[in-house]
């Protein structure tokens, strides 16, 4: 008879041990799967959460850590020089951050209001509908005015997030190309609906302004030449896009046409440069007073920072490495924004459920192995006879050993194969009721953030541009499912061929030591 034979023949004489063993093995089982089933449904909750969001990071400066500096000045001085010299992006570092091949596509680019000329925006029908005014200055002049009615992304690169993902469509033309972004060539793309409601075509050219009309024509009247503050684009491409406004929200009553997603024109980011730089220009020389040259020289320098630079990645499981890797290169007061603080606190109670399971787990293991050894051990006294006889009839300790370590993997088999069958049971029940408990528990603890978790220096208002997908806290939630899978119950046996083999470590040795003939002599 083998060692195999034996354990299952043992397994099979001691039957009062083995159903001990057994129902040890089958509440261990449960209390494991419940563990390990809570804690891999609230990471897998975490997981389907982050693939259903967009796959964006946004290096942006860092507001709330250089007003946390400018606060602990006290030098007057010094203040004024913080608020004189606020923290910029650094081009170069977005450059090398957009080589990192997990980057698809990225945008450098800057987002501002401005004034049609000769063309008409797509109107909103909303309240806020007519944008042409006046008023009367302290001389008793009525001036006119406009609100913007356009809203311009001017783009560094030609590779655009919307172009990548769907959000714009090409209808007919093409998108200005690097070369055109290098040479400040003066061409741009407008949405399908601008060029409706214009009657335009590619090829056609449409003349537009960061400045409003009346102002210009104050300049014009004072002698000033404004051709060059104004923007002739020849229109190289026009798109679709799926980008909507909400009309049923409570702000379209008052969003200004700008706002709206159809009144996007895109341009490259240097033509824009030159012709804001102008402005400025023209604006120094009708107000020398008003700029001193450190002054003006930052203000151009203004010009040409990009209100938005975001990266979009080829998978959102691996924004926390993007993140994590390229941290070191930023400069000071900027951050690489993943909209994880937010991910972070929405995940909490998910966090705080998938770090007790995982104690619970570790509790229940060890405390297996340190019954199931002592169990072991102490029957191991009343079977000094029977191993005593197995070695001096030239059986080796090392099958002896075997022999012990079968006899508890068959009763642990059994004892977690039915701990798999009532956990699937109970598993969902239990997971659902200690989500409820951990979710109102954290509600009643939670405390508002100092700070808003995201700043967006490229707001506009209601139809800005916002890159992050918006989750709560019950879509996340509703990802969360425990159940029993094949690689839990995969894991179950593994465990529980781990507890064994630790279990019979204590009473291995304890056979090595025994010495068959001083076991016989006793004996008899």
């Amino acid at each position: 008879m083998n060692y195999l034979q034996r354990a299952f023949a043992y397994v099979k004489r001691r039957m009062a041990k083995t159903i001990l063993l057994m129902i040890t093995f089958f509440l261990i089982g449960n209390l494991v799967i419940l563990g390990l089933g809570i804690s891999q449904a609230a990471e897998n909750a975490k997981i389907m959460t982050r693939k259903s969001m967009r796959a964006v990071v946004s290096y942006e400066v860092d507001y709330n850590k250089y007003y946390e500096y400018v606060d602990s000045l006290t030098d007057q001085d010094e203040i004024e020089a913080a608020y004189r010299n606020w923290p910029k992006l650094s081009a170069q570092v977005a450059s090398e951050l957009s080589k990192d091949q997990r980057v698809k596509a990225f945008n450098y680019m800057i987002n501002r209001p401005a004034y049609s000329i000769n063309f008409e925006n797509v109107p909103l029908g909303n309240e806020n509908e007519k944008s042409n005014g006046s008023y009367t200055d302290d001389n008793g002049n009525e001036i006119q005015y406009r609100d913007p009615n356009i809203m311009l992304y001017a783009n560094y690169y030609p590779n655009m997030i919307e172009m990548e993902d769907g959000t714009f469509t090409l209808e007919s033309g093409k998108y200005f190309t690097q070369s055109d972004i290098d040479s400040a060539a003066k061409v741009v793309c407008i949405t399908k609906e601008l060029a409706e409601q214009n009657n335009l075509h590619v090829g056609d050219t449409i003349n537009l302004s960061t400045m409003d009309p009346s102002s210009l024509k104050n300049m014009e009247n004072e002698g000033q030449d404004v051709g060059a503050l104004t923007l002739d684009l020849e229109i190289c491409g026009i798109y679709s896009t799926v980008k909507e406004m909400d009309t049923s929200d409570e702000r379209f009553k008052w969003a200004s046409p700008y706002e709206s997603p159809k009144n996007i024109v895109l341009l490259p980011m240097p033509t824009l440069i030159n012709c804001t730089q102008a402005i400025n220009s023209v604006q120094r020389t009708l107000h020398p007073d008003w700029y001193t040259d450190e002054d003006f020289e930052r203000l151009q320098d203004q010009e040409t920072q990009p209100t938005t630079v975001v990266y979009l990645l080829d998978d959102p499981l691996n924004v926390e490495a993007f993140v994590s890797e390229h941290e070191g290169e930023l400069t000071d007061y900027t951050k690489l924004n993943a909209n994880d603080e937010t991910f972070k606190k929405l995940a909490r109670p998910l966090d705080t459920m998938s770090f007790f399971s995982n104690i619970v787990v570790w509790i229940v293991v060890i405390n297996a192995v340190v019954i199931i050894s002592l169990v072991t051990a102490l029957t191991l006294k009343t079977r000094e006879y029977e191993i005593g006889v197995l070695l001096a009839m030239g059986v080796s300790k090392i099958k002896v050993v075997m022999q012990l370590f079968m006899e508890l993997f068959a009763i642990a088999i059994i004892g977690f194969t039915l701990a798999v069958a009532s956990g699937s049971l109970m598993a969902g029940k239990v997971g659902d009721q200690v989500l409820n408990y951990q979710t109102a528990s954290d509600a009643q603890y939670d405390t508002p953030d100092q700070y808003e978790d995201t700043y967006y220096y490229s707001d506009y208002g209601f139809g800005s541009s916002d890159y992050f997908t918006r989750i709560s806290q019950e879509q996340m939630l509703a990802q969360y499912h425990v159940s029993v899978s094949p690689l839990l119950i995969g894991e179950i046996y593994l465990l529980g061929t781990v507890v064994v083999l630790v279990s019979i470590v204590i009473p291995s040795f304890m056979i090595m030591r025994l010495n068959p003939k001083q076991i016989l002599l006793e004996q008899n």
